[in-house]
């Protein structure tokens, strides 16, 4: 709720509150916001740099492809990255060189059973929903290596 606020005391943002609170009495004492788009923030932004974990959406138009690129690793985080676009080439090149652990194109939050999921940089360690995070975390592997 503090980026909200915060965005929303900035006059260069539009920021675009969607729907109404949850009023069902087993929400009404937890810590719900609305889905929360802003627009307009520039990259130097806390609302960019910090990981928000919650329905807000940070919309950064971009023209340059290397620029956003570049913005987008420009931060600390590196849980997941979105692009929508039309251009494979593009797609590609971005999913390969953006320092995130998931990255996503045309679409959003599509997790399939097995798909390992985490972060790079600060954005946690490991992997989790995947067999190797399983084997990893249960069991525990040894090298023996014998001259004969």
């Amino acid at each position: 709720l503090g980026y909200i606020r915060e965005a929303k005391s900035d006059p260069r943002l539009e920021i675009v509150e969607v729907g109404d609170l949850p009023k069902e009495m087993h929400f009404s004492k937890g810590f719900f916001c609305r889905p929360t788009i802003v627009y307009g923030a520039n990259n130097n932004s806390r609302v960019a740099q910090e990981e928000i974990f919650g329905p807000v959406c940070l919309i950064i138009p971009f023209t340059d492809f290397d620029a956003v690129l570049a913005a987008a690793n420009d931060t600390d985080y590196g849980l997941a990255a979105y692009l929508w676009t039309q251009d494979i080439g593009k797609a590609l090149r971005f999913a390969s060189q953006v320092e995130a652990g998931f990255v996503q194109v045309n679409q959003n939050i599509v997790f399939r059973p097995g798909t390992p999921y985490g972060g790079f940089k600060s954005s946690g360690f490991g992997r989790e929903a995947c067999l190797e995070t399983v084997m990893e975390s249960y069991m525990r592997q040894k090298t023996i290596i014998f001259g004969l």
